[in-house]
């Protein structure tokens, strides 16, 4: 029996252990945030700081084993080195991310005693703009930045988040995955053609509009408000010998319902982007009617016909897609429309020329 009751106690202590080291696992996460206090050691160097992220606050504590990364990174440098540039560069608004052990502690700071935890690694992402732009209302907004340049956040005085935005992806070559056989074969004399056609093409948005439909939709929502996402990429979406097909599509706060996308066509030989008339069979306006026509409603088949540009085809492997931003077709004002025909359809009605059908079709 006492044999028994021993082991029932080493189980559940055994339990409670192992229950406390998974509760502790699970807390272990990366910290990131804004600096808003640094403290010093007493030989002058860095001892530790506080992040704050959505109004909380949380301390790291730097030790003689933290790796510590300055924003450009720095190689062959010794460690002290490293770590001396990244505590020059730690500045009141620098953002930094941090991958900390599982172990809090408490770290005193000028408001009182906070959680913290010891740094494994710490390096610096980016840093905070205060008061950067002014919105209708006359609210302030600051701009929280990485320091690569392509992201951004834009976020009340407070910390809150109204819109977090991807800069443009500047590399169309890269948005296939077998793009390796696509461009295996185009000159250097095409390719710069179709990235200099991408790097003066402006954003197919306009961000302070966006900016402010986020800040009017927060008003109303309060905390239920999930913060809008913007993201311009470039995608090759088909090809064959003759001809590459892109798509530029902007996703918009709101979902598929606001998103925008233009198509283009380039020659790969030449690297020039090619028309509307040396991609489809038949004249501009009649592509248009056909692709509406295959809308059964006769009351959206119309409008459909009046409106569509050429631009907003798309020629994919899946087939030709059109949409309809928001705010061109009177029945769907609020929302962008999309049509989508497949290859056997667009091959049965004629609409592209033998030299521009896409693989796979």
């Amino acid at each position: 029996m006492k044999l028994h009751a021993v082991l029932v106690i080493v189980l559940l202590c055994g339990a409670v252990l192992f229950g406390r080291m998974a509760l502790t696992a699970r807390e272990a996460r990366n910290i990131q945030g804004v600096v808003v206090e640094i403290r010093a050691g007493e030989d002058g160097s860095l001892a530790s700081f506080v992040l704050e992220r959505d109004g909380v606050k949380t301390g790291v504590i730097m030790t003689e084993h933290t790796l510590a990364w300055p924003r450009e990174g720095v190689f062959g440098q010794s460690y002290e080195k490293t770590c001396q540039i990244f505590q020059e560069e730690l500045q009141i608004d620098t953002e930094v991310s941090a991958w900390c052990v599982p172990f809090r502690t408490k770290l005193e700071t000028v408001e009182g005693r906070i959680t913290a935890y010891r740094a494994k690694s710490a390096y610096i992402v980016g840093s905070l703009e205060r008061n950067v732009l002014t919105l209708r209302d006359g609210t302030s907004v600051d701009i929280l930045s990485s320091d690569s340049g392509t992201r951004w956040i834009y976020r009340l005085p407070d910390g809150t988040e109204l819109l977090r935005v991807s800069g443009l992806d500047g590399d169309p070559m890269s948005g296939v995955a077998d793009g390796d056989e696509a461009f295996g074969t185009l000159s250097e004399k095409a390719r710069k053609k179709i990235l200099a056609y991408y790097a003066e093409q402006k954003p197919l948005y306009d961000e302070r509009e966006e900016l402010e439909k986020c800040y009017a939709e927060w008003q109303e929502l309060g905390e239920d408000y999930s913060v809008g996402y913007i993201q311009q990429n470039i995608w090759l979406r088909a090809y064959n010998e003759k001809v590459l097909y892109f798509e530029t599509l902007a996703a918009l706060p709101g979902g598929g319902n606001a998103d925008i996308s233009l198509g283009a066509a380039f020659d790969r030989e030449s690297g020039e982007k090619l028309d509307f008339r040396h991609v489809f069979a038949v004249p501009e306006e009649e592509v248009c009617r056909r692709l509406a026509g295959w809308i059964y409603d006769e009351s959206l088949w119309a409008e459909m016909a009046e409106v569509l540009k050429p631009e907003w085809i798309v020629v994919s492997e899946e087939g030709l897609t059109a949409r309809f931003p928001a705010g061109t077709l009177p029945q769907y004002w609020d929302q962008a429309y999309r049509i989508w025909v497949g290859p056997e359809k667009v091959i049965e009605a004629e609409l592209l020329q033998p030299r521009a059908i896409p693989y796979n079709w």
